[in-house]
């Protein structure tokens, strides 16, 4: 599923659409879907979220895996955007799956990328990882099993009480 800021852009969208492709307009909380010349509105109502969810499943499940390459850009990035956040605790989060793990990384460590990219590989085939900036989080789509599931991300230094 693709999933852009407003109207204005998805309407630019007409070049290699395939037929029945949905689109998520952020701006208008909307789905739409490609009827081969057109974008037409799809679903919209207030339980969008769940339904954005169960689309993004299926979406995901026919998404082809990262490449390594990517992969490896993906480790640069989470390493970094570690640096820029200088949290002291990370999580990785899974609700559905009941997947909760707490990263503490090392100030000087490099490897945070790596470490974060070798859970995600013990859950299945990565298909997504991607930076949400309105939350400073990562959200990433693991597939296995035939089904997808939606990870994050998050600093979490407010989650751990240290008693001293």
């Amino acid at each position: 599923m693709l999933r852009v800021k407003d109207l204005k852009t998805l309407r630019k969208l007409k070049k290699n659409n395939k037929k029945d492709e949905l689109a998520f307009v952020e701006e208008t909380m909307a789905i739409y879907k490609w009827d081969g010349g057109a974008w037409r509105n799809h679903v919209t109502n207030s339980s969008i979220h769940t339904s954005l969810y169960q689309l993004n499943r299926t979406a995901y499940n026919g998404m082809p895996e990262l490449s390594e390459e990517e992969i490896k850009n993906q480790e640069e990035n989470l390493t970094k955007w570690r640096e820029e956040t200088n949290n002291n605790y990370y999580m990785l989060l899974n609700n559905e799956e009941r997947y909760y793990t707490v990263f503490v990384p090392n100030k000087n460590n490099s490897l945070f990328g790596v470490e974060v990219i070798s859970c995600l590989k013990t859950r299945g085939i990565i298909k997504s990882i991607e930076l949400l900036e309105e939350n400073n989080s990562f959200e990433c789509w693991i597939t296995h099993d035939d089904n997808s599931y939606v990870y994050y991300l998050f600093p979490y230094d407010e989650g751990v009480v240290e008693c001293q």
